[in-house]
């Protein structure tokens, strides 16, 4: 990756301010409820008028997450909430250039040859 490309600049800059941005959602919500999306079932079953509870059973597929509901446990109030979210932020974000390097090493290995 060549990060003098202005692109790639451009790229982190963008991915920069949306970290930063991401406690957003929490702390517009933090005396209201829970942020638009992450309803539990039993929230989203009484929002639609429907039986959803089939839901319940998808919640376990994935039971490992890096940082739990983008917290680090036992910080509760707003400011340690929030940077809770920016933390979470950087780990997807490095998680998933991590993943999308590893894909592209293997499905092609000769990118090293590849004028980055």
């Amino acid at each position: 990756m060549n990060f003098n490309d202005p692109l790639v600049k451009k790229f982190f800059i963008v991915i920069g301010i949306l970290v930063v941005l991401s406690p957003l959602g929490i702390l517009l919500t933090w005396n209201y409820g829970d942020a638009w999306g992450e309803w539990g079932v039993e929230d989203l079953s009484s929002s639609v008028h429907a039986n959803i509870s089939g839901l319940e059973s998808l919640s376990d597929i994935w039971s490992y997450a890096p940082l739990p509901d983008y917290d680090i446990p036992g910080w509760d109030d707003p400011v340690h909430a929030s940077i809770g979210y920016i933390i979470s932020a950087i780990v997807g974000v490095i998680l998933a250039l991590a993943i999308y390097y590893g894909l592209i090493k293997i499905i092609k290995p000769s990118s090293s040859n590849y004028n980055q």
